[in-house]
């Protein structure tokens, strides 16, 4: 990627001054050192340096908040980045149209590196708009542009991800009740079927009860008539013989 992580440091002249009495240094000393630590990837040191030289009197106070700035975006200290690079803005003139659309344009590279599309596309439009011949601002614009349609791209997938299987749990809850109240509604057939069961076994047995004592009856009552029969043939055979007798 030809992102750039900040713009180059704005130039600062070597030279500085003493007070008439040789004893106080122009905080323009400490900008200068600051910018040797910082050409030696020395971030840490060159941050004490810059702080050191913005609070003295200086000729290049606003590229101090810049280098300052700079060198707090290397160690990913953005927030504080961001406000240096305000400090500097503020006391940059207004004329000064490059300056300025360099400052916009590492503001929009603060914004980049946290994956803030929305933002840092602003400062990027901002430096363009000082500077339209940019071409590495040309190149992140469109590099942010990107990355923010592809981000809501997979936002709008998650999301339709989420909600289907938010659909998918309430179809799969519904069809755990509609199992369950089936369920149910068996548990209750099967109780329903079973008492008429029992009841016609019941019945069964109640006329089957009812058969054996109805034959036990028809029985007795044979018995009874065989009976009555056997007494009316003696009593003939008690008379035949009576009268053959006679």
């Amino acid at each position: 990627m030809k992102l750039l992580a900040f713009c180059t440091i704005i130039f600062m002249f070597a030279t500085f001054s003493f007070s008439q009495n040789g004893k106080k240094i122009s905080g323009d000393v400490y900008l200068y050192e600051g910018n040797n630590a910082y050409k030696n990837k020395q971030f840490q040191q060159a941050e004490e340096l810059y702080r050191k030289g913005i609070l003295l009197d200086c000729d290049h106070k606003a590229h101090g908040y810049f280098n300052l700035a700079n060198a707090l975006f290397n160690q990913k200290k953005y927030d504080l980045a961001e406000n240096e690079y305000i400090n500097s803005l503020n006391l940059t003139d207004k004329n000064d149209n490059f300056a300025r659309s360099k400052i916009y344009y590492n503001i929009g590279n603060l914004y980049l590196e946290q994956k803030n599309y929305d933002k840092a596309i602003d400062y990027y439009i901002k430096s363009l708009s000082l500077n339209p011949l940019d071409s590495d601002a040309q190149y992140n614009l469109n590099y942010a542009w990107q990355m923010l349609q592809q981000m809501k791209k997979n936002n709008k997938n998650n999301q339709d991800s989420s909600n289907q299987n938010q659909s998918d749990e309430n179809q799969q809850n519904q069809q755990n009740q509609q199992n369950q109240q089936n369920q149910n509604n068996n548990q209750e057939n099967n109780d329903s079927k079973q008492k008429p069961q029992d009841y016609e076994t019941q019945q069964k047995s109640m006329n089957k009860e009812e058969i054996d004592r109805l034959l036990k009856a028809m029985q007795q009552k044979e018995l009874q008539t065989q009976q009555e029969l056997r007494d009316t043939l003696n009593k003939k055979k008690t008379k035949i013989l009576i009268e053959k007798d006679w």
